[in-house]
């Protein structure tokens, strides 16, 4: 009997995409000690400054577009109508973000100081928005999303080992950011140059609708981002320096580990999307398949960073984060529950377009969860903020389930009969 051969195509784009994605923590595996020790303190705080105001910029102009766009494109079969909505919707966002952007580098000093870096940061994060990674994962060509990812990668890490030798060259490090990410995308557009058309890219009213229309998954996209940034805020106004750094290392380390999650997304979330539009059993199917296997991940992460927790912390950070290494240990269940939460999301909420009940579970969660750091800061200060995010992730799957259950989702996901 002949191999079947989507599934064939299914376990290449697996290996593939897994593949050159560990080729993103080699790549900061390597350059984050270079920033260290060619930049200095002083260099790399202005580059970390730069960047999060590249990923704000990011995040604003990026909307809740591109599950929205790959859900489309998955259910649909022309392209062009939804490309030139994707296109002009960043197109309005940009309008905005510009502006806002050019606030904030005004109000911050050391961005106003460092004004070139900031303005290339601020064109990095608005181009990058413009990626096709959303269109090329809803066509089904994951392996083309990440052949891009690689090519800026080698691209951007050749340039920056070589040109960048002083504490001063910050802002030439975040300028190479930006010709790499304006080389990716004008090779991305340029692939896929006859699926569009130039007539039909700029659509103005339907580029506003679809910013109206993804306003919920934009909640949704952001929210994990917003609720890192707020507990490590707030656990600032109950403990030392040192367990602000302590907890921050710890929700690194756990973002990394959730985000292996991800790229899973790229292969299967079109397919599941397609399935639920010709009747839903396959994508049930699919979704059970997915979800054992991201529990299964989960469940080796939270053993892993429970039980090596010291040797991991101090194989990375080097001595003097003790407390990181108990805190990861806690923090290890949230790696199954967020599995949970993806596959319940990502894998059957958003494809049947109920992001609108996802967006308020998942901010009301966070919600609860910040809202225990402040009863809990100061009694057990980082440990109360590792506390708080279980809590806000627990009652976020919780709710889930719920909705979920009431929905008749989780039923037919379990294949349980009411």
């Amino acid at each position: 009997m002949s191999a079947n051969p989507i599934a064939t195509r299914s376990s290449l784009d697996f290996a593939f995409v897994y593949a050159a994605y560990s080729l993103r923590y080699i790549y900061l595996l390597v350059l984050i000690p270079f920033y260290g020790r060619i930049l200095g303190m002083e260099g790399y705080a202005v580059m970390l400054s730069a960047l999060s105001l590249m990923n704000l910029a990011w995040i604003f102009n990026s909307w809740g577009l591109a599950p929205a766009g790959t859900r489309a494109i998955a259910s649909s079969s022309g392209h062009a109508d939804i490309f030139g909505a994707q296109f002009t919707a960043r197109l309005w966002l940009a309008l905005l973000v510009i502006p806002g952007a050019l606030i904030a580098i005004h109000l911050s000093p050391i961005l106003l100081a460092n004004r070139w870096a900031a303005y290339a940061a601020m064109a990095m994060g608005v181009v990058s928005a413009f990626n096709l990674g959303w269109y090329y994962t809803g066509t089904h060509r994951p392996r083309t999303t990440v052949r891009l990812e690689v090519i800026g990668f080698v691209f951007n890490l050749s340039l920056i080992l070589t040109l960048v030798r002083s504490p001063t060259d910050a802002d030439l490090a975040i300028f190479l950011m930006l010709l790499s990410a304006l080389m990716v995308t004008a090779i991305a557009y340029w692939s896929c140059r006859g699926e569009f058309s130039l007539h039909r890219l700029i659509q103005w009213r339907a580029g506003l609708q679809l910013i109206r229309s993804s306003g919920y998954l934009f909640l949704y996209i952001s929210n994990a981002i917003f609720v890192g940034a707020a507990l490590t805020y707030l656990l600032g106004l109950y403990a030392s320096a040192d367990m602000v750094g302590a907890y921050g290392a710890a929700d690194r380390l756990v973002a990394a580990g959730i985000s292996i999650m991800t790229p899973m997304g790229h292969i299967f979330i079109p397919k599941i999307t397609a399935l639920f539009k010709t009747g839903g059993d396959g994508a049930y199917q699919l979704s059970r398949r997915i979800g054992a296997l991201l529990l299964l991940v989960a469940t080796l992460g939270a053993a892993t960073s429970h039980w090596f927790a010291s040797p991991i912390v101090s194989l990375i950070f080097g001595p003097g984060f003790e407390a990181t290494a108990e805190l990861l240990k806690l923090l290890s269940v949230v790696f199954p529950i967020n599995a949970a939460i993806i596959v319940l999301g990502a894998y059957l909420f958003i494809p049947q377009h109920k992001e609108r009940t996802l967006a308020a579970v998942v901010i009301t969660g966070s919600a609860i969860g910040i809202g225990s750091l402040v009863f809990m800061g100061n009694t057990h200060q980082a440990m109360g903020a590792a506390y708080a995010r279980i809590i806000g992730d627990s009652i976020t799957l919780a709710l889930l389930l719920v909705f979920a259950w009431r929905n008749g989702i989780l039923q037919r996901f379990l294949s349980v009969h009411r």
